[in-house]
């Protein structure tokens, strides 16, 4: 499995729990050959993620919803964007930078200016931008992104991408944020807590991706500890939450007896300081 293919197959999740996820055009991504992927998934690593990757989109839909609202607008800033689709659910007024690489950020907007023209989606603000976050040095990727960012306050989101990235480029990315960034501005990140390295779920999620993993397609992975955030240099932690807990509000009758039987993210808002 490529590392672009989970993009495939988180987007399908979504679609799998729209009042959950709160994601009516993640469906539009579906296809017959992610489709064939995704039962052996559930079977050999955890039957829980599509509600869970739901809930994780819910809990950043709700966020982001908020802090657009208050501020009359801003900038949607998304790294390792994917197939999110966060802003067609969001006013107009919301501003969009996608990132990612090359050919996700190429194939994305190809398939997005067809849906708009065909009037499956809404008109949008997006502007998107092709970057490696690990080759691209600090400076490049900040000159970058302020020659297009235009419309401020700034909400960065950042999902489903540390998981596959080192320490060294994590923290050179919030480097980026911080420069991006003005006082009041948010940063959205999810990661595994090193704890999840001890749980059966966890050993079957590497297995599966080392064992269906193309050649030289590199697979990278990484948990970080809690404090790592609360440390981060010009942030502070504003907000923190995990699946386990999600499951408890959204889906009270999802049961699930304790954190350790599930592939349990934990969900950060930061506030620029």
């Amino acid at each position: 499995m490529k590392i672009h293919e989970t993009a495939f197959v988180v987007s399908t999740y979504r679609s799998y729990h729209e009042d959950i996820s709160k994601d009516g055009y993640a469906k539009l991504w579906n296809n017959t050959a992610t489709n064939a992927l995704i039962p052996d998934i559930l079977k050999s690593v955890s039957e829980h993620e599509a509600i869970l990757h739901s809930l994780r989109n819910r809990f950043f839909y709700e966020r982001m919803n908020s802090f657009f609202q208050q501020n009359e607008g801003g900038t949607l800033v998304n790294f390792g964007a994917g197939f999110s689709m966060y802003q067609f659910s969001f006013d107009d007024h919301v501003s969009t930078i996608e990132i990612d690489k090359k050919d996700i950020v190429d194939y994305k907007k190809e398939k997005v200016d067809a849906w708009i023209k065909d009037n499956k989606l809404p008109h949008r603000d997006i502007q998107y931008t092709a970057i490696d976050f690990n080759q691209n040095s600090v400076d490049t990727m900040v000159s970058s992104l302020l020659s297009i960012l235009k419309k401020e306050p700034t909400f960065i989101l950042i999902e489903g991408v540390v998981f596959f990235l080192d320490r060294q480029t994590t923290n050179k990315l919030f480097e980026v944020f911080r420069q991006l960034q003005k006082p009041g501005d948010l940063v959205g990140v999810v990661t595994y807590l090193p704890e999840v390295e001890n749980t059966e779920v966890y050993k079957r999620l590497l297995h599966y991706f080392d064992s269906h993993n193309d050649t030289g397609d590199s697979f990278m992975h990484q948990t970080i500890p809690d404090e790592y955030f609360y440390k981060i240099n010009g942030y502070q932690v504003k907000e923190n939450t995990d699946e386990f807990e999600m499951v408890k509000i959204h889906v009270p009758t999802h049961k699930i007896k304790n954190r350790e039987e599930i592939l349990n993210e934990t969900m950060y808002i930061l506030e620029k300081s």
